[in-house]
């Protein structure tokens, strides 16, 4: 049996060694077979790390197509959750451990409390998925961590207030905030995420079939909303896009952005700063009054009481994942005709309450399954 080589093991520790080996053979201990016991069982431990798992929840969530602020808010929560617990194995994290963490978190930041739960949830569950650990110990916390209220985003959804939006976007200028515009306009003859407009490619995008087939970053493996989606594209809606075309077209992004080189596109946040500064709104800027996320509530309030369309249509055209009778989830080709008419339809109406044309607007009754004019 080696013990190691002169000089790097010095005498000291040979002779510590052998007293050592000396020990396990009067118990009738092999050495070697110890020596290899121990080393099995350090990696046993290192495996049943959290930090083990983590990475293996890395890998699941590499290979889904996640929008760059979801990537980066993943990367902050997964440090917490190495830094407090990463060391401990999983099968010493309990409850009361993971109750205790959260709140220290609750303390600080009340809104990521439940989001860092949800996400080491997910990680213990692939433990428990290789028996590691009999139980989830982040499961079954109901009533022990504080809930976080959410803040809808504001939005305008009165025909009137709308139009003033409308024309405080039309009036912005076409070379300095060329890219700003076009995207606030975009939003609002789309109702798409902000996050989706700005990553816009324009392969994705078919001006004589006049659609854009739209895998909306969001979307991606959740089971509440369609991971592709068809958006007709009215005559106004392709009018920007053909503005556009002569500068990015040969570029993949429509709002291309040198200056950004892992996601080089236009940053959504630059997009907000512009919608809440005096530049809008007579000075005031919109914020706490409308909010790029604001235009889907204000297309599918607006569409639904002022042109008469159903939530079904609606609905789909946001991209949230509807059921037919069967429980099956709508293709995003049903309807198509229908939704075609509606975002034509969306894009004259913004045309007319632009120019004060408020009269003669249809109101839903779902009630009575009546409409009528206004």
């Amino acid at each position: 049996m080696t013990l190691g080589q002169y000089p790097a093991l010095s005498l000291a520790d040979a002779r510590q060694y052998h007293s050592d080996n000396m020990q396990l053979l009067a118990k009738d201990i092999d050495p070697i077979e110890h020596r290899d016991s121990l080393k099995q069982k350090d990696i046993t431990d290192r495996q049943n790390t959290l930090n083990y798992f983590i990475n293996e929840w890395q890998e699941i969530q590499n290979s889904k197509s996640l929008s760059q602020s979801t990537i980066k808010s993943n990367k902050i929560i997964i440090k917490v959750i190495q830094q407090k617990l990463g060391h401990m194995k999983v099968t010493d994290i309990s409850p009361s451990i993971v109750i205790t963490f959260i709140k220290d978190i609750q303390k600080k930041y009340t809104y990521k409390g439940l989001t860092v739960k949800t996400i080491l949830k997910s990680i213990l569950q692939i433990a428990k998925a290789h028996m590691v650990i009999e139980y989830n110990p982040a499961s079954d916390l109901g009533g022990t961590l504080i809930k976080h209220k959410v803040k809808h985003r504001p939005s305008l959804t009165q025909p009137k207030e709308f139009a003033e939006l409308l024309k405080d976007i039309d009036q912005l200028d076409d070379t300095s905030q060329l890219y700003n515009k076009s995207i606030l306009q975009l939003l609002a003859l789309t109702f798409v995420r902000i996050g989706d407009v700005c990553a816009m490619r324009w392969a994705d995008i078919d001006l004589n079939a006049k659609q854009w087939i739209l895998e909306p970053q969001k979307g991606q493996g959740r089971g509440d909303m369609v991971d592709s989606v068809v958006i007709p594209l009215a005559p106004q809606t392709i009018a920007i896009l053909e503005k556009i075309q002569p500068l990015t077209g040969d570029y993949d992004y429509v709002f291309y952005n040198s200056r950004r080189k892992k996601a080089p596109y236009h940053h959504a946040q630059e997009v907000n700063k512009l919608l809440n500064s005096p530049a809008m709104n007579n000075g005031k800027g919109y914020q706490y009054i409308h909010s790029p996320h604001g235009f889907r509530a204000s297309a599918k309030t607006m569409l639904m009481e002022r042109l008469g369309y159903d939530e079904l249509i609606t609905e789909m055209q946001l991209g949230h994942a509807m059921l037919n009778k069967y429980g099956k989830a709508y293709s995003r080709f049903e309807f198509s005709d229908n939704r075609t008419r509606m975002m034509n339809d969306w894009a004259n109406y913004l045309d007319n309450i632009k120019a004060g044309k408020f009269d003669n607007v249809i109101h839903a009754d779902f009630k009575n399954k009546k409409q009528h004019q206004a």
